[in-house]
C-alpha cells in the first residue's frame, strides 16, 4: 500500500478516536486517557534500552490508571479509600521491587518517575479539561486538539515554504521561525472562528487557549525531540504508520494540557 495512504489512513483513525471520545462523554474520555497512557507508558520505558520488566511496565500504568480514576470520578469515601490504598501498595511494590529484585533499579526508577510524570500527570487532566463553569463543553476538549493540528500542520507548511532562520537546530534541525510564526497565526485565526460558534468562551479566551497551544505544543514537540535525540530514535514507536508512536503524536499535548486547564479555571473566575 502506499505509504502517504497508510499514513493518512493512520491519521484519520486517530482523529476519529479522538474526537468520538471528546463527544461521547466523561467516560469516554476517562478511557481515552488510559489507553493513551498505558501506550505512553511503554513506549517511553523502551527508550532506555533496558529489557522489558513486566513489574515495572505493570506498576507504572497501574499507578496512572489509579490516578486517572481518583482525579475524575466522583467516588464515595470507601470508594475513594480503597483505591488510594491501592496506589499506596502499588507505588511501594514498583519503589521495592526496582530497587531489590531487577537489575539497575535506579535507572529503572528514574524511567518509572519520569513517566508517571511526563506521561500520567497531564493525562489525569485531559477528562477534567471540557468543564467550564461546573457545565461540561466537550467542544473545549476537542478544540484543544483541533488547535494543535491546525498549529502542527500550518507550522509545517511555513516552514516548508518560507522557512529559512532555525528555530532551535540542535534539537531539530526542520523547525523553523517562519513555520513557527505561521502556525502561529493559524491557530489564533482559527480560535477567532471557534468563537464565532462556540461562545462560551469570549474572544479572548479562544486567543489566549490559542496562543497557549502554539507556544507550549511547540515546547512539547521540543522536548520530546531532545529526548529522542539523547536516546537516538527517530519515532518513539511503530504504532500509527507514517506517524511514529503515540509519543509522538501526544508530545505538544503533554504540554499543552496541564497549561490550558489551570487556564481555564482562571478565566472561569473572570467570567463569571
Amino acid at each position: 500500500m502506499n505509504d502517504v495512504l497508510v499514513r493518512a489512513l493512520s491519521g484519520l483513525a486517530y482523529v476519529v478516536l479522538v474526537l468520538l471520545a471528546c463527544f461521547t462523554g466523561q467516560y469516554s474520555q476517562i478511557a481515552l486517557a488510559i489507553v493513551f497512557s498505558a501506550i505512553g507508558v511503554i513506549e517511553w520505558l523502551k527508550f532506555s534500552g533496558l529489557k522489558a520488566n513486566v513489574l515495572q511496565n505493570t506498576s507504572v500504568i497501574a499507578l496512572i490508571i489509579l490516578s486517572i480514576l481518583l482525579v475524575n470520578l466522583d467516588l464515595n469515601p470507601f470508594t475513594t479509600s480503597v483505591l488510594l490504598l491501592a496506589l499506596v501498595l502499588v507505588l511501594l511494590g514498583l519503589f521495592a521491587g526496582l530497587m531489590f529484585f531487577t537489575d539497575q533499579g535506579p535507572t529503572r526508577l528514574t524511567h518509572s518517575v519520569f513517566a508517571i510524570a511526563y506521561v500520567g500527570i497531564p493525562l489525569m487532566l485531559l477528562p477534567k479539561v471540557s468543564i467550564f463553569s461546573s457545565v461540561e463543553f466537550p467542544w473545549i476538549l476537542a478544540s484543544i486538539f483541533i488547535l494543535i493540528w491546525c498549529n502542527d500542520t500550518f507550522a509545517y507548511l511555513s516552514g516548508r515554504a518560507f522557512g529559512k532562520n532555525k528555530l532551535f537546530e540542535r534539537i531539530s534541525p526542520n523547525k523553523t521561525w517562519e513555520g513557527f510564526f505561521g502556525g502561529v497565526i493559524v491557530t489564533v485565526i482559527a480560535s477567532i472562528v471557534m468563537q464565532h460558534y462556540l461562545p462560551f468562551l469570549p474572544l479572548h479566551g479562544w486567543m489566549g487557549l490559542a496562543l497557549i497551544v502554539s507556544i507550549f505544543g511547540n515546547l512539547g514537540d521540543l522536548f520530546e525531540s531532545s529526548l529522542k535525540r539523547n536516546f537516538n530514535l527517530k519515532d518513539s514507536g511503530k504504532l500509527m504508520p507514517g506517524h511514529g508512536g503515540i509519543l509522538d503524536r501526544l508530545d505538544s499535548l503533554f504540554f499543552v494540557l496541564p497549561v490550558s486547564y489551570f487556564y481555564l479555571r482562571i478565566l472561569e473566575t473572570t467570567t463569571i
